[in-house]
């Protein structure tokens, strides 16, 4: 199963999906409709300048990127703080579980393609913990993988 992500370019507003890149991954690339660059990170698409992202020197490329990180970054640590302060006042903790959560899967959309190629449901974090801690290290067993893949 192929996890993907819904992404929208911010230049044009072109939809598309990606394969759910691996966490704390940095994507930079064109977008397939308008050609303006775009930087994937933590399941939002955020905006580049093209211009200084190709003829830029490197301290001025570096420095846009993260600048555009940084803009996406503090805004979701304003949005945490604000929440976690009127949250700390009725539990006593400065962070819930759920709070961190929240913030943490917000604006992905992610959707799961079968090998036939139909839409189903995502799989939860226990399914993906389940695979990677226990069925992972079984598929070199060939009566184990024979049950799952034929």
């Amino acid at each position: 199963m192929i996890s993907l992500i819904e992404v929208k370019c911010p230049h044009c507003g072109a939809r598309g999906q990606i394969m759910l890149p691996a966490l704390g991954a940095i994507i930079v690339g064109p977008c397939p409709q308008c050609d303006g660059l775009v930087v994937v990170f933590s399941g939002r698409t955020l905006a580049l300048d093209k211009e200084t992202m190709q003829t830029g020197s490197t301290q001025e490329k570096c420095d846009h990127l993260l600048s555009v990180l940084q803009g996406f970054l503090e805004k979701r640590v304003i949005k945490l703080v604000e929440n976690a302060e009127s949250g700390s006042e009725e539990s006593g903790r400065p962070f819930s579980d759920e709070l961190i959560a929240q913030v943490e899967s917000e604006d992905v959309t992610a959707t799961s393609i079968s090998p036939t190629g139909e839409s189903e449901a995502p799989i939860t974090q226990r399914e993906f913990d389940d695979f990677v801690n226990i069925e992972l290290s079984l598929l070199d067993n060939s009566d184990y993988f024979k049950t799952i893949f034929e």
